[in-house]
């Protein structure tokens, strides 16, 4: 009985020892929405292919707060404010993201930055390092800065401005203990070493945005499986695109169907089992992705996020379906598309209104850009192979979860050998 009992022990603390990493952010099902904070009053007289119910400026503490709520009316958790560095000269984006962090602190929401490598203030590696220092030391302790499990978390636009050798030495200047969590974009992994996670800006090149996320899903937990390592997936969804108004030569549209594009991308997250959703976007009105309320829709958009968010939280958090990827995901960064020209604006220093109206005089000089570019060219990427037979998935389950197999066997000999025992004990 002695005997027995021991095996028994031993299977359980085996049991009990099997290295389960699960996903990251599982406990925290967070929805973030890019938030841009750029805006004069002189921007709203475009040809838009929408337009704010209340037209505003970026600087204006009532539009902003305004954000805020709407934000927490959606249900969303966090703005992601694209940023282009500590300079407060003839960049808004600095000032603005300081009083984010104060308003959403007041209203219990959160804010993070979107890092833009390529803003025009960094001139070099050495730029990049001193605003992520900055960044780290000042916003970052703000307590309203997003945080999971207590580390800071950053987006990043643009990673591949420089090579992976780059942000090896960056990271090591910057955060050589891996105490902030660092999310990169785009269409390739070949930076994700130095990176702790993966986003798509833009998905709208496909009808069908839910099948991209789940192949970039199975792309990253196949990078994660072979490196040994943890990345989060934080899976994209967007109501629609139109940058016709950008004179791009590749602009196009992608129709919101009356939200049903929206509803595929959050179904894609669901059954890809993201670790977080972010919205492409909150209020990018040039590129025509913006949730924020408008003239042709009010707040459908706002309800629908609401809905779909709570949907999204209440999902299984492993992936429902998810096929398998092709070879192998892209390697290379697509080819830049250009940004538009902004239009000059006034240098009078701006004083906000204190009602969030669009009268507000606008900001002191122009910014060199007024929008990110779409993450990629509109081409498909790689069609997903058929779905596995029953050995396949066998063998791909055996392939990505190899402890659980091994500890497996090692139960399943231990009963063996338990009931051995038994049997050979005397009548």
């Amino acid at each position: 009985m002695n005997r027995k009992l021991t095996l028994l022990l031993v299977a359980t603390a085996l049991i009990a020892c099997l290295p389960f990493t699960p996903t990251k952010a599982q406990d925290e099902r967070l929805v973030l929405a890019f938030y841009y904070a750029w805006y004069d009053e002189t921007f709203w007289q475009k040809s838009l292919s929408d337009q704010p119910v209340q037209p505003y400026v970026s600087t204006d503490p009532a539009a902003i707060e305004r954000h805020v709520l709407q934000g927490k009316q959606a249900g969303i958790d966090a703005f992601v404010q694209s940023w282009y560095g500590p300079q407060i000269e003839n960049n808004q984006t600095e000032p603005n993201f300081a009083a984010l962090l104060d308003i959403a602190a007041a209203h219990g929401f959160k804010a993070a930055v979107d890092f833009e490598v390529v803003s025009p203030f960094f001139h070099s590696e050495a730029d990049v390092v001193a605003a992520l220092q900055y960044l780290l030391s000042v916003h970052a302790n703000h307590p309203a800065y997003l945080r999971i499990g207590g580390k800071p978390v950053i987006f990043f636009w643009r990673q591949g401005r420089f090579p992976v050798e780059s942000w090896v030495a960056i990271r090591n200047q910057v955060d050589p203990g891996r105490t902030s969590i660092w999310i990169e974009e785009g269409v390739t992994l070949s930076h994700m070493e130095q990176f702790d996670g993966h986003h798509l800006y833009s998905v709208a090149w496909d009808a069908q945005p839910e099948q991209q996320l789940l192949k970039w899903s199975r792309w990253i937990r196949d990078w994660s499986a072979e490196h040994d390592a943890d990345r989060y997936w934080v899976a994209t969804a967007m109501p629609g695109y139109d940058d016709l108004v950008t004179g791009r030569s590749d602009a196009f549209v992608r129709d919101r169907a009356g939200g049903d594009y929206y509803r595929r991308c959050w179904e894609g997250a669901i059954q890809s089992g993201a670790d977080m959703v972010i919205i492409t976007s909150f209020n990018e009105w040039l590129e025509g992705t913006q949730i924020e309320p408008s003239v042709s829709y009010g707040d459908f958009y706002l309800n629908l996020t609401r809905e779909l968010g709570d949907q999204y939280r209440a999902s299984p958090l492993a992936p429902l379906e998810a096929p398998p990827p092709p070879t192998a995901p892209p390697t290379q960064a697509p080819t830049p598309l250009p940004s538009p020209t902004p239009t000059q604006t006034p240098t009078s220093t701006p004083t906000p209104s204190p009602v969030p109206t669009a009268t507000s005089a606008p900001t002191a000089t122009p910014l060199p850009t007024l929008t990110p570019s779409p993450t990629a060219t509109p081409t498909p990427l790689p069609t997903p192979p058929p779905t596995p037979t029953l050995p396949q998935a066998a063998a791909s389950f055996a392939g990505d979860y190899p402890e659980l197999v091994v500890a497996a066997i090692g139960v399943m000999v231990i009963a063996a050998l338990a009931v051995r025992s038994i049997r050979r004990r005397p009548g």
